[in-house]
């Protein structure tokens, strides 16, 4: 059967950080550090779909305004969607221990292996940002036959430099010592939102740095911090181990990641592997251009079998390294189709 899908109009109201989704089942997880609270939505009985938050957000924060947007929230009916929240990030969470040892970046893979067993999931696809990123892919190359692709928004492979280390360490002790202040919330802001705030939606700005200066819990958060900023480089070359499934990463063009994005893409398979660049979005691409993120997603589901057809939508695919260009059409589907006949391959 015909899958059908409708890209609707995207407007700046729509942004900001929303509520918890009272449709989501939370569950408790056991893991060897403890329970991990998985947000669920959907038919269990459907495929899987496992996300993966970033520093500073959890898995509402980051990911339910973008699964909200009309056209992603159709995935629901394809998917059952199971959201993880990295340890004491959830909403609610209660502060960790003095004497909690928060897992390692790898031990935060293993995490993800105990909700697929859990759930006896046989395969799924991540969607992972930032920190959740990282880990998903370090799940992906320990458990090849059980990742069907993966969607990965500002994904670092590599270890801390000096400066991310420096930042994030004065941030880190900032949070443990004196709780959320300018200096984290500024931290914050650019890690997620990137270069050149001052373009970006003002009003979805203003929603986030009233929530980063509203943490619940900093001290958890500091301890989530230096769990990324302790991380290993992720083992991976594209002339040796590499992720076997397909892969696609975006990157928007004011993030501040944007070289580490392009750096993994060079250790990737350019066979089943997709960069995109979305230029006119800030660090935070899904809540900035869920149009786009949401274009370039269903394109790369559909090259998957996921959706056959789209319904008024002549997407055209593309196996290459690829830059979304704003267009003057307001149309998304003309925003995707001259971008990608337009497109500036990379070869790396």
């Amino acid at each position: 059967m015909a899958d059908d899908i409708e890209l609707a109009p995207y407007t700046a109201a729509d942004v900001g950080v929303h509520a918890a989704d009272t449709d989501l089942i939370e569950e408790k997880v056991p893991t060897s550090f403890g329970n991990v609270i998985v947000g669920i939505s959907g038919d269990r009985k459907k495929r899987a779909l496992i996300t993966f938050h970033d520093l500073g957000l959890n898995a509402n924060s980051c990911f339910q305004s973008f699964f909200q947007f009309s056209e992603m929230s159709s995935l629901s009916d394809k998917f059952c969607i199971y959201h993880i929240n990295a340890p004491g990030q959830e909403d609610d969470a209660e502060p960790l221990p003095e004497n909690f040892v928060f897992p390692t970046m790898d031990a935060l893979a293993e995490a993800v292996e105990s909700v697929v067993e859990h759930f006896g999931i046989k395969a799924f696809i991540g969607l992972g940002v930032g920190a959740g990123a990282n880990v998903l892919v370090r799940y992906a190359l320990n458990n090849p036959k059980k990742v069907d692709g993966l969607i990965l928004i500002n994904c670092v492979v590599t270890a801390a430099g000096w400066i991310e280390w420096g930042y994030q360490k004065v941030n880190s002790n900032y949070l443990r010592n004196r709780g959320v202040t300018a200096f984290t919330v500024d931290y914050l802001m650019w890690h997620h939102f990137g270069k050149r705030m001052e373009s970006c939606n003002q009003d979805m700005v203003t929603s986030y740095r009233q929530y980063f200066s509203r943490l619940a819990n900093p001290t958890n958060l500091a301890m989530f911090i230096d769990s990324y900023l302790y991380r290993t480089a992720v083992p991976i070359t594209r002339e040796g181990t590499t992720l076997e499934c397909p892969v696609l990463q975006m990157v928007g063009g004011n993030s501040g990641f944007i070289e580490e994005s392009v750096d993994l893409n060079s250790k990737l398979n350019p066979q089943n592997s997709d960069w995109i660049k979305v230029s006119d979005s800030s660090g935070l691409l899904l809540e900035d251009r869920p149009d786009k993120a949401t274009e370039a997603i269903l394109l790369f589901l559909q090259g998957l079998g996921y959706f056959p057809t789209l319904n008024h939508c002549k997407f055209v695919q593309s196996k290459r390294s690829y830059t979304l260009e704003p267009s003057s059409d307001t149309s998304p589907v003309a925003s995707l189709q001259s971008s990608l006949a337009a497109a500036d391959y990379d070869p790396a």
